[in-house]
């Protein structure tokens, strides 16, 4: 796919069925590439920093980012136009708190998961409210840095600044256990597809 230092992408989905790429890139743009052809086909303006994913919704109309300016936005595939802006942190500072990722939830298409840089991951729904919130309890290193769902969205796996693997049961909004994964900031979890496995990166070097 064509590229340059400006448009660097942080993100890369595929289309279910395999015949178009969605980028999602510092450059503040979302794409969409022919996977034969390696050609922008679409583009997404909009947000105003680093768009860190995007993701292709279940009913194939639409597509949701998260982004560094705070911001989640839903777009129209056809018309490459922003339906929706959602801002999930609250407070003050809410639009400077970096969006690190969204996630869909595997049985209900109409909420997904936000993991955004507090110490409080969130479920949506497609009309901005927050159904659910899960929090790691801590107010200083208790930040999240990135996250994962298990394959049936049971469970939320999110790390923190701290280096510690935090596990939310989606069902009963709990806690359930926490592990120190790593020495080192975390980079990015996750979850095999079938089996019960976690895999988490980190600048310490280690997998």
């Amino acid at each position: 796919l064509p590229s340059s230092r400006s448009s660097i992408s942080s993100g890369i989905n595929a289309e279910y069925g395999g015949s178009q790429l969605l980028s999602a890139s510092f450059d503040q743009t979302i794409r969409i590439h022919g996977l034969k052809s390696g050609k922008t086909l679409k583009e997404f303006r909009g947000h105003t920093s680093f768009v860190n994913e995007a993701q292709f919704t279940a009913d194939g109309h639409t597509i949701i980012s998260a982004s560094s300016d705070g911001s989640v936005k839903v777009w129209s595939l056809k018309s490459t136009e922003c339906l929706s802006t959602f801002k999930p942190a609250l407070g003050s500072s809410a639009s400077e708190i970096t969006v690190n990722s969204i996630h869909l939830l595997p049985r209900n298409t109409e909420q997904f998961v936000v993991c955004n840089r507090t110490n409080t991951v969130s479920i949506m729904n497609m009309q901005g409210q927050i159904v659910k919130s899960f929090s790691s309890g801590k107010r200083q290193g208790g930040d999240f840095v990135c996250c994962t769902l298990s394959p049936r969205g049971e469970w939320i796996y999110c790390v923190g600044e701290d280096h510690v693997l935090y596990c939310f049961s989606v069902g009963t909004g709990k806690l359930e256990r926490t592990l120190t994964v790593h020495e080192k900031e975390v980079i990015g979890v996750s979850h095999h597809p079938h089996q019960n496995l976690l895999a988490s990166f980190s600048e310490d070097g280690t997998l």
